[in-house]
Parts: structure tokens; C-alpha cells; sequence
């Protein structure tokens, strides 16, 4: 958890983008991560009840396990966690009112649940596209298979 950033995170078509909070026409605009979805491994999870949050900086500063998501993406050629917590609502501009931490669980909960949609939509669309254009066979449990499986049993009753 070097390098702390306060930020926004922004959940475009096609990638993820987390920048200072600025309006793009801003001269003070400045993005610190853009993640494309293709290099995101899998789908987030909230971290509490299932994994630790690695933290090597003051202890006192720790944020809760409840207000802090991770996914597995692949940045510079190897792929790596990274962790979100939650510290502020998305209107709070100025980041001067903490969330509660039920509110921020909350709102985790919500950001994972996006973050899932995109992701998945991302994958459906890819897993689509290579099998219209696959020749050879695929057996109903190829991974290539996993994202319209699930379509399937959304949409499906």
C-alpha cells in the first residue's frame, strides 16, 4: 500500500480510471491508474471476512477491511492486487467528511457490484466474439464458456 492516493474512481465502458477528483478540463486534472478491463484477472471481492488489507504504514491509519475492495490486474507485465477503500461519499468533493463505516461498507458493496457488471459485460462480449469467430470445438466447461454460463443463468428461470 505504498503511494496513497485520494481519488476518484471511474468506471468507464472499457476501462477503469482513478484520478485526483478533478474535472478533465482542469489544469490540477491528473489520472494516477487507468486499468483497461482485459488486464483485470477475474472479477473484485470486498475484503472483509475474506482477506486482509497488506499495510506498511502507520498502523493507526489502517482503514477497516469493510470499507476496502481488490482485484487482480496486470500492471507493467505481471499481475498484481490492487485495493480500493472507501473513505468518502462521491459527491464530497473536497474530502472533508469520512463515511461512517456501516455507510462505507455500504457503499464498498456497491462499487464491487459495478465493478462486477462492467467486468462481466467486458468478458460476456469477449467470450461472444471469440466464439463466432473459433473454429475448432469447445467443451461446455472451457473457460472461454464461464461468462455466457452466467449470462444464462441470469436471464434464465
Amino acid at each position: 500500500m505504498e503511494g496513497i492516493q485520494n481519488g476518484i474512481l471511474r468506471l468507464e465502458t472499457d476501462k477503469l480510471v482513478f484520478t485526483n477528483g478533478k474535472p478533465s478540463y482542469s489544469k490540477k486534472f491528473k489520472k494516477h491508474l487507468e486499468i483497461n478491463y482485459n488486464d483485470i484477472y477475474g472479477y473484485s471481492n470486498v475484503l472483509y471476512g475474506m482477506d486482509t488489507l497488506p499495510w506498511k504504514l502507520d498502523p493507526k491509519q489502517k482503514p477497516s477491511e469493510f470499507r476496502c475492495f481488490k482485484f487482480n490486474a496486470k500492471v507493467l507485465d505481471s499481475f498484481t492486487d490492487i485495493y480500493f477503500c472507501v473513505m468518502n461519499e462521491r459527491q464530497d468533493w473536497q474530502m472533508k467528511v469520512t463515511l461512517n463505516l456501516n455507510d462505507a461498507t455500504y457503499e464498498n458493496n456497491l462499487w464491487v457490484a459495478q465493478l462486477n457488471y462492467k467486468l462481466h459485460l467486458f468478458n460476456l462480449k469477449a467470450a461472444q466474439d471469440l466464439m463466432v469467430h473459433t473454429v475448432k470445438n469447445l467443451d461446455c466447461n472451457s473457460h472461454i464458456m464461464e461468462p455466457i454460463k452466467y449470462e444464462y443463468r441470469f436471464n434464465v428461470r
